[in-house]
């Protein structure tokens, strides 16, 4: 069933539905409940759910009531306990010269200190006055160094009425007398230190490593050398290309003798080697 239109409580039907303010109105008769001028969604206000314009709109107006003593009090002590009136009132009087009535008993403690003062007591701050007025009123004049010359020059003024300055000693060259020794004195000769006693050295004979034979033969042969060797053990000797090495054949495989060219004596590998 269509439910009827709130302005004119008609029948509404689907195709003309405005639906606003919870109730049912026909398009045509959304407007102003006071001066009847058709509203849109974004033109009216709505107040106790029927629409108005925006220059009939009810404007609310506060209602007056009277304080009451409870609400006085409450009031004041809201005032006391405001942290803003009390910053107010603190910088207001920042900077201000708080004046201080002198009460009895501030008198007599000042009266007390300026007995006990030691400067009030000699007289000392008044005097400081007095010597300042007397003043005279002098620049400041640079300071100036101190010259000793100067400082002798009036001493000597102050002494005999003028400066008169000392005499000058007169320089001689004279001789200068030999000087004698108080006593004579002969320095003692050192002892000699006692001789070394000779001993006969004899150098020690010098180890000559025996050349013994090996398994080839026990006569010295004279080789010479095809390539350049370094030796890898101890017993071994290094050699050069070209060099003469007398030995003999110990086996197969190596010679033991000396290399001529460096002294050197020990065993040579035989493939290195050719005969002389």
């Amino acid at each position: 069933m269509n439910p009827p239109c709130a302005f004119c409580k008609k029948t509404v039907y689907p195709t003309e539905k405005f639906n606003c303010l919870d109730k049912i109105w026909h398009k045509g008769c959304f407007k102003c409940t006071e001066c009847s001028l058709k509203l849109t969604m974004s033109t009216y206000k709505g107040f106790n759910k029927m629409p108005y314009c925006n220059a009939h709109y009810p404007k609310l107006k506060a209602t007056q009531v009277a304080q009451t003593a409870e609400q006085t009090r409450l009031k004041k002590i809201s005032n006391q306990q405001s942290q803003v009136l009390y910053h107010k009132d603190f910088n207001q009087a920042k900077g201000a010269k708080i004046s201080v009535v002198d009460d009895p008993a501030l008198k007599t403690q000042r009266a007390a200190s300026q007995n006990q003062s030691l400067a009030a007591y000699h007289g000392l701050a008044q005097k400081k006055a007095d010597q300042e007025m007397r003043r005279p009123a002098q620049e400041d004049e640079p300071e100036q160094e101190y010259d000793p010359v100067k400082e002798l020059e009036s001493g000597y003024r102050r002494q005999s009425g003028g400066y008169q300055p000392p005499p000058q000693a007169t320089r001689q060259q004279q001789p200068l007398p030999p000087v004698q020794p108080a006593y004579n004195y002969e320095p003692e000769p050192e002892p000699e230190p006692p001789a070394a006693p000779q001993v006969d050295y004899e150098p020690e004979p010098q180890y000559q490593p025996e050349q013994s034979g090996g398994g080839g033969g026990g006569d010295l042969k004279r080789f010479k050398a095809l390539y350049d060797y370094t030796a890898d053990d101890a017993d071994e000797v290094t050699f050069a290309e070209d060099d003469i090495f007398e030995g003999t054949i110990i086996d197969e495989g190596w010679i033991e003798g000396t290399v001529c060219s460096s002294g050197q004596y020990g065993m040579a590998p035989r493939n290195y080697f050719e005969e002389c």
